[in-house]
């Protein structure tokens, strides 16, 4: 994806602004968990959403968290082409972090 897709994507999606270094002290939290995800590349688009670049186990490509205005999250997970793969919404901060190693990293291996 371009950075021109990314922007036009958040632009649509995204509904109010956010810190996105907030949401990213919650997601680095537990550091383990988020280096699991093979982030390499973090972009904040305008302060209407955080995007990551990731590679784990369930999904690779993009990883895009927008704030809305009942200050709840909505996480879309799109592959390196763009194509919308799922999308998680009404997502409190404190369960961020588990909700997405959920779907692009965690086996049933792993202990919480």
């Amino acid at each position: 994806m371009t950075h021109e897709q990314l922007h036009n994507f958040v632009t649509e999606k995204g509904e109010r602004e956010f810190n996105p270094q907030e949401t990213l002290q919650v997601l680095t939290h537990n550091r383990m968990t988020y280096w699991s995800w093979g982030v390499s590349k973090l972009l904040n688009m305008f302060n209407k959403g955080l995007c990551l670049k990731v590679s784990g186990h369930h999904h690779k490509g993009w990883v895009i968290i927008t704030l809305g205005y009942t200050d709840t999250y909505s996480v879309y997970y799109l592959s390196n082409k763009g194509i919308v793969k799922s999308e998680q919404h009404l997502v409190y901060f404190d369960e961020l972090t588990e909700r997405i190693d959920d779907k692009i990293e965690r086996i049933p291996q792993y202990q919480r």
